[in-house]
């Protein structure tokens, strides 16, 4: 590989899990990725921070099946086609009250309703993660969700997952800050349940702002 923006994506990802995955292990993780996104990707600009992020989730899945830690994490895939920043939240909610220990991501559907300041808003309060990996459909089937959760009961399931689920998720259109907190509490909500089914230990929230 000699593209220096890979070879940093590379060298960051020696020092973040040099000390406990094998550099061969690191690289063949990382040039299947780079090879995996070349050959689809139709914009470059942003091809090393996806390739860093998802070479990342690669590693800690061998390092969680291979070492002390236990099994391959849960794959949660969330869709929100009406407000994506509901995914976003949903998706940051779940690592938060796992611990990291699902691989959370947000389909790539209608990118043009990504953004939603109310909501991002209320992500920041809570401290949750806002640069949840995309998934742009492309898995194979080994890649495919454990769950595939649509945020909205008009949600059509057509994306590969194991497990379909809907949540009745009101959409932000219209929402103050005080019903987007409300709505968020319901996510929390319905996170902490889906984590338990899935045998994953929720950790304690956080107190939040007054």
């Amino acid at each position: 590989m000699t593209d220096i923006k890979f070879r940093t994506v590379r060298s960051d990802l020696y020092n973040r899990y040099g000390h406990i995955c094998d550099s061969q292990i690191i690289d063949d993780i990382v040039d299947t990725v780079v090879d995996e996104h070349t050959a689809t990707a139709k914009v470059t600009n942003f091809l090393s921070v996806l390739v860093a992020r998802e070479a990342a989730e690669r590693i800690e899945d061998h390092i969680w099946t291979h070492g002390d830690v236990g099994d391959r994490r849960k794959r949660i895939l969330f869709v929100s086609r009406g407000n994506a920043a509901w995914a976003s939240l949903a998706a940051g909610l779940a690592r938060q009250l796992s611990g990291n220990a699902v691989v959370a991501t947000v389909a790539g559907t209608h990118p043009e309703n990504r953004e939603d300041t109310l909501v991002e808003w209320v992500m920041d309060e809570r401290g949750l993660d806002t640069s949840a990996q995309l998934d742009f459909g492309r898995q194979r089937t080994l890649d495919a969700a454990d769950i595939v959760v649509y945020l909205g009961i008009d949600e059509t399931p057509d994306l590969a997952g194991r497990r379909y689920v809907q949540w009745d998720i009101s959409a932000a259109d219209g929402m103050d800050l005080s019903q987007a907190r409300v709505t968020a509490d319901d996510l929390a909500d319905h996170v902490s349940i889906l984590l338990s089914e899935l045998g994953v230990p929720v950790q304690t929230r956080s107190p939040l702002p007054a």
